[in-house]
């Protein structure tokens, strides 16, 4: 009977001793918090980048931009014609001009506007999905592909022209703004080693005391 008695005591001291060997981390709720902070920035920054780029600033009715994009599937022609007539399809040739006018304030925001623009998008994407599913080349795809989105958009609705220097810029700004956070990461990174290796430290020290 004794030795019976002591075997459901034995079994909730290990159970005990197991669930205190993982305590809860007391900074998962903080960084929750963090995370979602940074989604909800990310999505405020994508609705205010197509609202720039897009509808510069303004905007008309959806009913508007669902005739515009039936013309454009209904007379394909019309595309080809915007592309040849109004489209800037050479490389370099409007950032050429932009740079030699930099001193006027229209070549200053062509050519540094879209590479701003485009800065936020490289710099929150590996905060909000993680550095490793986010290396540099992943970050120039996705840079490129939502410039190329917007340009075709434009091109579409009928409410702006394509050109390719643009898809050049804001894919450059995407990789500038993945590159500034880089640099920042690897400035910070001795300081956090720091302060972890001394907190460290303190816990062996404490734990060796008592």
């Amino acid at each position: 009977m004794n030795s019976y008695n002591h075997v459901p005591h034995d079994r909730s001291r290990s159970g005990r001793h197991q669930a205190g060997s993982g305590p809860a981390d007391p900074n998962h709720s903080i960084r929750m918090a963090v995370k979602l902070g940074l989604i909800l920035v990310f999505i405020v920054y994508l609705y205010v980048l197509v609202k720039i780029i897009l509808f510069k600033f303004g905007g008309s009715s959806p009913g508007f931009y669902l005739r515009q994009l039936t013309e454009s599937v209904m007379h394909p022609e019309r595309i080809l014609q915007r592309l040849r007539l109004m489209s800037n399809l050479v490389p370099m040739h409007e950032i050429t001009g932009n740079i030699h006018n930099l001193r006027s304030p229209s070549g200053f925001i062509n050519f540094f506007g879209n590479i701003a623009a485009f800065m936020p998008l490289g710099f929150l994407l590996p905060l909000v999905c993680g550095f490793r599913s986010m290396p540099a080349l992943k970050v120039l795809l996705i840079s490129f592909g939502v410039s190329l989105a917007l340009e075709t958009a434009q091109l579409l609705l009928f409410i702006g022209t394509f050109d390719v220097d643009d898809l050049i810029m804001n894919t450059a700004g995407g990789v500038l703004g993945y590159g500034v956070l880089r640099v920042l990461q690897a400035t910070a990174a001795p300081d956090i080693q720091m302060r972890e290796s001394e907190h460290h430290g303190e816990s062996e020290h404490g734990s060796l005391s008592r």
